[in-house]
Formats: C-alpha cells, sequence, structure tokens
C-alpha cells in the first residue's frame, strides 16, 4: 500500500514533454499550456486519492519518441543476445569436436593395429605353411634317394643295396640337403681318406644316378661319377672294437 502522498506531473499535450509546476508554456516545443478545466483538475485529484488508497502507482506519461528509442535498444539487445548464444552453441560444438577427433585418432590408431596384426599372423601362417611343405618335400625326396639303387654292369659283390648304406659307410660325417627351386638332392661328405665330396642327385633312364660330382672342390668328369660311385658301394666299412 502507498502510504506517501503521490504526486501527479504533468506534460505538455502537444509534445509529452514534462512541465514544471505553474508553467504556461512547454519549454520544449513552445506552444501554450490549456489551462485545465474544473473537471480535469477533479479528475486528477480522484485519480491521486484512488492511487493513495489502492495503492496504484500513477502512469507516467512517455514521449513516444522515446518509447520508439527504447523499444529499439530493446530488439538491438534481444538480436546481440541472440547472437551471443548463437556463438556459444558454435564454440560449444567446435569444443564438442576438438575433444572428439583424439578419440577418432586413437580408434583409428586401433583400427591400423588391428589390421596390421592381423596381416602379420597371416604372413606367420603362410610362413609356417611354406615351412612345413618344404620339410615334407625335402623328408620324401631325399628318403626316396637315400632308398634308391642302382644297377650297375658288374659281377663283383656291392656291400650296400642303396645310396643311403652306401654313403653312410663311405663317408666319416656328411649331410644330406634339399633345393625346393630347383627339387634338387645332394649330399656333402668328407670320406674315411679325408677327401670331401658334393654329389647331387637326378634321374637317368628311370634310376637314380649322381648327375654331378666334385672331389676336393674339383669337378669329376661325368662318364666318371658312376665308376666312383660303384666303389662307394663296394665299401665295407672297418668295425673297430
Amino acid at each position: 500500500m502507498c502510504k506517501g502522498l503521490v504526486i501527479m506531473s504533468r506534460h505538455c499535450t502537444f509534445c509529452g514533454s514534462k512541465l514544471e509546476d505553474g508553467a504556461k508554456i512547454c519549454t520544449n516545443c513552445g506552444k501554450m499550456v490549456p489551462i485545465a478545466s474544473s473537471t480535469q483538475r477533479r479528475g486528477e485529484q480522484e485519480f491521486i486519492d484512488r492511487s493513495r488508497i489502492q495503492g496504484i502507482p500513477k502512469r507516467v506519461y512517455e514521449h513516444p519518441k522515446r518509447a520508439e528509442a527504447e523499444e529499439r535498444m530493446r530488439r538491438e539487445q534481444e538480436a546481440r543476445k541472440a547472437k551471443r548464444r548463437e556463438t556459444d552453441r558454435n564454440m560449444e560444438m567446435s569444443a564438442a569436436d576438438y575433444r572428439r577427433t583424439p578419440t577418432e585418432h586413437s580408434s583409428s590408431g586401433k583400427e591400423n593395429y588391428g589390421k596390421g596384426k592381423k596381416i602379420l599372423k597371416t604372413l606367420l601362417k603362410i610362413a609356417v605353411i611354406i615351412a612345413v611343405i618344404y620339410f615334407v618335400l625335402a623328408f620324401v625326396r631325399i628318403f626316396s634317394v637315400r632308398h634308391s639303387t642302382y644297377d650297375f654292369d658288374t659281377e663283383m659283390k656291392l656291400a650296400s643295396e642303396n645310396y643311403g648304406e652306401a654313403v653312410d659307410a663311405y663317408f666319416k660325417d656328411g649331410k644330406w640337403k634339399y633345393n625346393i627351386f630347383k627339387n634338387q638332392v645332394s649330399y656333402e661328405g668328407t670320406s674315411e681318406n679325408g677327401d670331401d665330396y658334393v654329389m647331387i642327385f637326378g634321374k637317368k633312364d628311370g634310376q637314380t644316378v649322381v648327375r654331378q660330382m666334385t672331389k676336393n672342390s674339383k669337378k669329376v668328369a661325368s662318364d666318371s661319377i658312376m665308376n666312383d660311385v660303384m666303389g662307394m658301394f663296394m665299401f665295407e666299412k672297418k668295425v673297430t672294437g
């Protein structure tokens, strides 16, 4: 409730400017201020009394230009606020994208690592398969040559029945080899006499033969190879007690 005295100010009826008490001419527009009639003064007094009793604030007349300017300022403030909200939203979206980027990179790195690991496993499997194939072929081919024999044109007694027995008796140490690229079996060893041999096996007329031979790094003539091999088949290893 309004308990104080409510003073109602006067305004120019032409331009709306506030008038000084007792002013007869408007200082803003220069026009004469109409003399309020007794009815108007009575209405103003009733408004003052009603405001005092009911606590209703007095209505203040605002200049049309001022109201228009305030409305324009209000719209500009709302526009600035809307623009600021849009800017803040864009900044939040940019920050979210920035935070999400390392995760994406990390995810991509994990995917690449997974693909690389998968490729490595595949390569290892292929290598194992190739190794298994090599050892199987080497075993089969060497086994076949070791247990092969040759029909020598001689009536002399042979001490060995196959190449495996012959080289085991004739050489004090040696090893069988298999070349997967040439599908070729060979044997390298040192005889009891200390001679170093390299023999490469092959097929001739359906029989397993020594196609190439080197003795102490010197190539043996092809027409003499099988004679030397026959000597290996005839050799009897001495058993020392």
